[in-house]
């Protein structure tokens, strides 16, 4: 088995998996996924696109917590997710605004069962949600909170890494330390396996202390691209919209 093989058969059924960063979709993993015909799986992802999507259509997914999917060129719809959310599938679906996430990954890195968030009550998430958000009174007011969303392994997209872990993302992170500090196990999938010297040059996004196991893939994320390594495959995204009624 590959190193990125061996780190996905370390995910067991039932549990919740961290996805990649806002803006790189580790396509690399997903396919491991299901290849490996991973089952039962609670996806947390912030961006889903068509990772999720894929993910959705292999079966690997019954819970998923998300932010948005859809496809990023069109326009053209994640069929497979549509179809589902339409059709009434088991799947246990949590859409919440990308902040009110970031902070559900928060509370759970701080040991704290919830996080106070501010969403609008005239949108719908209240329902969107399904059961992550909530009122709470205290003494300093009344808010909407979001539980806490412990997750069991974390894959985080990394353009520059080095064998000790510490990592470089080159690109806007979004949740991802939220997400390795929500993680009981941190697996970085990087672009490149390089000195910690050159690392360091780069600006370290995510220290080696949280770090469980390092992978170099090369083009982790495509279809999807990588700013300065290589773009997003167009024709790719226009093929997969085009091959589903």
């Amino acid at each position: 088995m590959s190193e990125l093989a061996d780190a996905v058969a370390g995910v067991g059924a039932g549990e919740t998996v961290w996805l990649g960063n806002f803006g790189a979709q580790l396509f690399a993993v997903g396919d491991e996924l299901v290849r490996q015909r991973a089952r039962d799986l609670h996806v947390v992802i912030g961006s889903g696109g068509l990772l999720l999507d894929r993910l959705v259509e292999a079966g690997v997914v019954a819970e998923v917590t998300f932010a948005h999917c859809w496809s990023a060129v069109g326009p053209a719809p994640a069929r497979e997710f549509r179809r589902a959310w339409q059709d009434g599938s088991a799947i246990r679906w949590h859409e919440l605004p990308l902040g009110a996430l970031s902070a559900a990954l928060t509370a759970a890195g701080q040991g704290v069962p919830f996080a106070p968030v501010a969403v609008h009550p005239d949108t719908g998430y209240a329902q969107w949600s399904g059961g992550l958000l909530a009122r709470a009174d205290s003494p300093f007011g009344t808010t909407t909170v979001v539980r806490a969303l412990p997750v069991d392994v974390a894959f985080v997209h990394a353009d520059l890494a080095e064998p000790g872990g510490d990592s470089a993302f080159g690109a806007p992170g979004g949740e991802a330390v939220a997400a390795a500090l929500a993680a009981r196990h941190v697996v970085v999938v990087t672009e490149e396996l390089t000195t910690a010297e050159r690392v360091r040059e780069r600006g370290v996004d995510l220290p080696g202390l949280l770090v469980d196991t390092v992978v170099e893939v090369p083009g982790a994320v495509a279809p999807d691209g990588v700013a300065g390594r290589y773009p997003r495959d167009v024709a790719a995204y226009q093929e997969y919209a085009g091959r589903r009624p």
